[in-house]
């Protein structure tokens, strides 16, 4: 899960800074991209959209299974027991619920026509940013569609929450009892584990969560420079996954130690200090002449 979760944001990320580049237009909901899929591919904004959120979705996905996951893990020390089959259905259902969602958010986007409309009724001094070919345009009102993929990605984020509060609290509660179960190395094994975890999930709670769900309440709710409070939490976003990385070096000891060898082999230590050469002692000198010395 852990490994899902990094490619997942480097994956984000790389299509963010580099693939995307996405420019939110707000109170109006909807944007425009300037990234290589636009510029070299033609892909549409709105089918960017849709894998930025697929993409999003899988990330927190990600994070939450894998201390739903660590959590079983701990939870069954000294114990037989296998994962059960709800285990990997709760796994299974919770990502599958990423295409659910953006499968949703496919049909939210309004034809040019509603589009025009929509512009020309509610934001007319907008009315020249609808001249920009890649722009996709969305309405909670006129698409129903929008509003339920809304309102299911306000659920997620909300869910994703409490869950991983709850087996968190669980986790850390249920770690201490297992010190008499195992080996003290063991322990400080799960130990070193649970806390590099527990600090990789709070990353994608500050740069990620936040972030986004800041921008879907703008998307909602019309407040004074919501287009710099916009771009300030796209700017955060695209750093989740360098920092997600770093946290989870830093927690664990065994990527700490590798980076410290790969500096000390790059600064070898060369030794000053000077070999006397000599005449060979006696002893040596005598092992000689009894060696040289024929047998009689």
């Amino acid at each position: 899960m852990p490994r899902l979760r990094q490619i997942l944001s480097l994956l984000a990320d790389a299509q963010t800074t580099l693939l995307m580049q996405p420019v939110y237009i707000l109170p109006i909901i909807g944007g425009y991209t300037n990234g290589l899929l636009w510029q070299v591919f033609r892909l549409s904004s709105h089918i960017q959209m849709a894998m930025f959120l697929l993409l999003l979705y899988l990330q927190v996905a990600s994070i939450v299974c894998a201390i739903v996951t660590k959590y079983h893990v701990v939870s069954n020390i000294g114990k037989l027991s296998d994962r059960s089959i709800l285990f990997w259905i709760f796994v299974i259902v919770y990502h599958g619920c990423a295409f659910v969602i953006t499968g949703f958010f496919s049909v939210s986007c309004l034809a040019r026509q509603e589009e025009e409309n929509l512009i020309k009724t509610k934001f007319p001094n907008a009315i020249s940013v609808f001249t920009l070919e890649n722009v996709a345009i969305y309405d909670l009102q006129v698409n129903k569609w929008m509003m339920i993929t809304t309102i299911l990605f306000a659920f997620m984020l909300t869910s994703s929450i409490v869950i991983s509060f709850y087996f968190s609290v669980r986790l850390l509660k249920t770690l201490p009892s297992k010190r008499n179960t195992i080996s003290a190395r063991s322990f400080r094994g799960h130990q070193i584990a649970v806390t590099s975890l527990m600090a990789q999930a709070t990353v994608p709670f500050l740069v990620l969560i936040i972030p986004i769900g800041t921008i879907v309440y703008l998307f909602v709710h019309v407040l004074p420079n919501a287009q710099e409070i916009s771009n300030i939490m796209m700017a955060v976003y695209s750093f989740h996954a360098s920092l997600s990385t770093f946290v989870m070096i830093i927690s664990t000891p065994q990527y700490r130690k590798m980076i410290r060898r790969g500096f000390r082999a790059q600064h070898p230590i060369i030794s000053t200090q000077m070999t006397k050469v000599g005449p060979p002692s006696a002893d040596i000198s005598l092992r000689l002449k009894k060696l040289s010395a024929p047998e009689m």
